[in-house]
């Protein structure tokens, strides 16, 4: 299979996966059809960059504000007001921290997530519950009642969605994350209780994430996959969006396990899907007797996740390198930023996520010194000082010379020019083309490929 920290063979699916170098550098951009290419599937990937646009116009419409407006007001103004507040509620004898250490959470340093955690979910109770308080009361929601649910579900500098997301992340990460009470009465509360209002499908984290994304270290076959697209580029990232699409709602995870036979992951996120698509829907109808509240407070962000997903994505895994045996150098195809301003406990090293999942957040620091030789010897993809999205934009908008700035040379002796270079190279590298992987490797998608 693709080689994103696993090696592998796909001769069986008659797909050539490592060619030279030079004809690596070669491929196209997804968006380029080959001209052998049948008319059919010149519909079919068209339709997929629609699909793409429709939701970039969306989210540019109802989630480029909040977002942004948030970021901005947090970075300049509310970081300084609420930060000390946030300290008093998690200072080391808070009693947020202490019950949760003592009643919650299995190991008592994970009581480090009860203050964030706390606070993202009573502002999403408190906001879920204005909304539908609304609803009954006046027969329906005002576009001022959508706008400010928007920006509650956002939070002060994304930190709502963030952490909404960072706990769903967590909880799929470590079954054993809370203490046997509470894992038996209310279970993975943000996968699968207050996910489904964040765009999560319950099990989502807990099955695709683990079972796909980890598996395969984001290589071939892994639902966000992304080395066969230009990182670059605004329409290859179209066609993306539309894969992350597929991913959201449930499908392509479910193809995958499907097709390698993981029946008990497929019958879980099925579960999850049928509760997402169809119950979940169901019983706010027969609450509200609405559908535009259904569209506007539960189906848009899962709207909202399909956009973020993608983007964030770009930065996340968005360089590519191999050695001389064709195999992904790993501490390139996974991205890691240092002292960013927008961290979730260590989720900005995403390096570190994929190949040391088990170093906890306060140990990341020590981690990367035991790594620097290996760092060095394959210039990581290690950067600083700005966020994930700045990461992605600046990818997006080919400014090489902005990601040359917050790179980190732990050799010292790369110009910034030969920075500029090495980045851009590994941004525009594939290991397939988009056409023959969706439409000649994946149809041929088999049970443990990434053994064979």
């Amino acid at each position: 299979m693709g080689r994103g920290g696993n090696s592998g063979s796909s001769s069986e699916q008659k797909v050539k996966e490592w060619p030279q170098m030079s004809e690596v550098d070669k491929i196209p951009p997804a968006h380029v059809l080959p001209e052998d290419c049948p008319w059919e599937r010149a519909v079919v990937i068209r339709l997929r960059e629609a699909i793409g646009w429709v939701l970039t116009a969306n989210f540019l419409i109802f989630w480029a504000v909040p977002i942004a407006g948030n970021g901005l007001i947090w970075k300049h103004l509310l970081r300084y007001v609420m930060r000390p507040i946030f300290h008093l509620i998690d200072h080391k004898y808070s009693p947020i921290r202490w019950l949760a250490g003592k009643y919650v959470y299995k190991n008592p340093r994970h009581a480090d997530y009860a203050a964030t955690a706390f606070l993202v979910s009573t502002s999403a109770i408190v906001s879920l519950s204005g909304v539908f308080w609304y609803q009954l009361r006046y027969g329906g929601l005002s576009w001022t009642a959508i706008i400010l649910y928007y920006w509650a579900w956002v939070g002060m500098g994304g930190r709502q969605m963030g952490g909404a997301y960072t706990f769903a992340h967590k909880e799929g990460h470590n079954a054993f994350m809370y203490q046997p009470w509470f894992k038996r009465t209310i279970g993975n509360f943000f996968e699968n209780w207050l996910g489904p209002f964040y765009g999560n499908v319950p099990w989502n984290f807990t099955t695709s994430h683990i079972s796909i994304h980890h598996k395969l270290q984001g290589g071939m076959g892994d639902t966000f996959y992304q080395w066969d697209i230009d990182r670059t580029s605004w329409r290859d990232f179209m066609l993306f969006i539309y894969r992350i699409t597929t991913h959201v709602m449930g499908f392509s995870s479910l193809y995958f396990f499907r097709k390698n036979e993981q029946m008990r992951s497929y019958n879980l996120l099925k579960q999850g899907m049928v509760y997402y698509w169809v119950v979940i829907p169901t019983i706010i109808y027969i609450l509200t007797g609405s559908f535009s509240f259904i569209f506007f407070i539960y189906l848009q962000p899962c709207c909202a996740m399909m956009y973020f997903l993608a983007f964030i994505n770009i930065g996340l895994h968005g360089y590519i390198e191999f050695d001389d045996n064709g195999k992904h150098k790993d501490v390139v195809n996974s991205s890691a930023i240092i002292d960013g301003d927008d961290d979730y406990f260590g989720e900005d090293d995403h390096l570190a996520h994929h190949y040391a999942t088990n170093v906890y957040y306060k140990d990341l620091g020590q981690y990367r010194k035991k790594k620097l030789e290996d760092f060095k010897d394959k210039h990581a993809s290690v950067f600083k000082d700005f966020s994930i999205l700045e990461h992605s934009l600046f990818l997006l908008l080919k400014d090489f010379d902005k990601l040359a700035e917050h790179y980190v040379d732990y050799t010292g002796k790369l110009s910034k020019t030969e920075i500029k270079k090495l980045l851009k190279v590994r941004a525009l590298r594939k290991e397939i083309s988009y056409y023959n992987y969706e439409f000649n490797w994946l149809p041929a998608l088999k049970k443990n490929h990434w053994m064979s």
